[in-house]
């Protein structure tokens, strides 16, 4: 396997790097992208925001919510957040695959 010797510099930015690097060449050439490796810390975040209390939602609900959120802004030409949330309250209320913790899907 081919491998690249980083500089310190590069090397820093790696190790600081909280999301995807784009590589490029001298020419600013794309020729990759690293993800780094996920920390301790922030492993240790997603066991704590997966055990955190509330609702779960799939990606196709999610999608279906901004769906109904941007019908409902264009049908009375926009809202406040308190009438938001009444909405998005209304959806959980009525949308049975909402996944809440200690719960089976309802």
């Amino acid at each position: 396997m081919p491998e690249i010797i980083l500089t310190e510099e590069q090397a820093k930015v790696l190790r600081g790097a909280t999301g995807p690097i784009v590589a490029k060449d001298q020419a600013g050439n794309l020729v990759g992208r690293i993800q780094p490796s996920p920390t301790p810390e922030f492993i240790a975040e997603l066991k704590r925001r997966a055990n955190a209390p509330g609702p779960r939602y799939s990606g196709k609900q999610i999608q279906s919510r901004l769906a109904a959120l941007q019908q409902e802004w264009d049908r009375i030409g926009g809202f406040d957040e308190a009438a938001m949330r009444e909405f998005l309250r209304n959806l959980d209320e009525a949308d049975p695959g909402t996944m809440r913790p200690g719960r089976e899907q309802r």
